[in-house]
């Protein structure tokens, strides 16, 4: 699970970065970005068209775990949202990371 400190959980801060942000994206999902000073704070978002309740927590779960690997990978401080796509809710937990780990290394300019 991803430790409270690296997540962003306030209407609040949400509206931050989605009014001062540029977005990615890679195949179903997308990255929302804000650099910063402090730590790495990371949000979610799956929408009701991705599916039902157990779809888009059950996608959601995948994010949060991708999220924590790929973690180590940001050298700076920044604040994110991933956000699902319909037709996120299709793929397997491999292909969430590999979207994850491609939207941070276009976001970041990080030499694959």
């Amino acid at each position: 699970m991803l430790a409270k400190r690296y997540r962003l959980t306030k209407r609040g801060s949400f509206a931050y970065v989605y009014r001062s942000a540029r977005t990615q994206y890679c195949s179903n999902i997308g990255l929302t970005f804000v650099p910063g000073k402090g730590g790495v704070r990371i949000g979610f978002s799956v929408p009701n068209k991705v599916g039902k309740a157990v779809v888009r927590n059950k996608l959601k779960r995948r994010m949060r775990a991708a999220a924590q690997a790929l973690l180590p990978n940001v050298r700076s401080g920044a604040q994110m949202v991933f956000c699902a796509k319909k037709g996120a809710e299709l793929m397997e937990y491999a292909e969430v990371y590999a979207a994850m780990d491609k939207l941070l290394r276009q976001v970041t300019h990080e030499k694959a």
